[in-house]
């Protein structure tokens, strides 16, 4: 239902559910990793994602708390990568093609906010969620 790939297309990806809920982290990791004021993502079930072309190409740099950014080699993009040890897939929201019908359910770490980055939703969370259970209530994603 929806695809998408990196900026230089050596790493695709297909979704079989078209995504309709997204989140902003204004986390200080989030906004080094995509050089703005914060990332937009979303997570699908590990069963409704594949990938199409490219695995070979993904590096992952991981720090020792866990987070992660995997990125095409050629060109850098970040790419989505599995949440740790979850069923679930993390999605970068400017690698997907075509427009989605797509709503906000909230920003995450507004403490780490730069001034500059005033952009929020109804749902601003001042720090991380306690749990992974509590990100995927907001996405109004059901656990297995």
């Amino acid at each position: 239902m929806a695809s998408g790939q990196c900026l230089c297309g050596a790493v695709r990806f297909s979704l079989g559910v078209e995504p309709g809920f997204y989140y902003r982290c204004h986390c200080t990791l989030c906004r080094k990793q995509t050089g703005v004021g914060h990332n937009l993502a979303t997570l699908v079930k590990a069963r409704d994602f594949r990938w199409e072309a490219g695995q070979g190409a993904i590096t992952s740099w991981r720090k020792a708390s866990g987070y992660r950014n995997d990125f095409c080699s050629g060109c850098g993009s970040t790419v989505p990568n599995a949440l740790r040890e979850t069923p679930y897939y993390w999605i970068p929201l400017g690698l997907l093609d075509g427009e989605l019908s797509m709503e906000c359910v909230g920003d995450f770490c507004t403490d780490d906010a730069m001034p500059w980055d005033e952009q929020r939703s109804e749902r601003s969370h001042r720090a991380a969620p306690d749990s992974l259970e509590f990100l995927l209530q907001e996405l109004q994603v059901s656990i297995d």
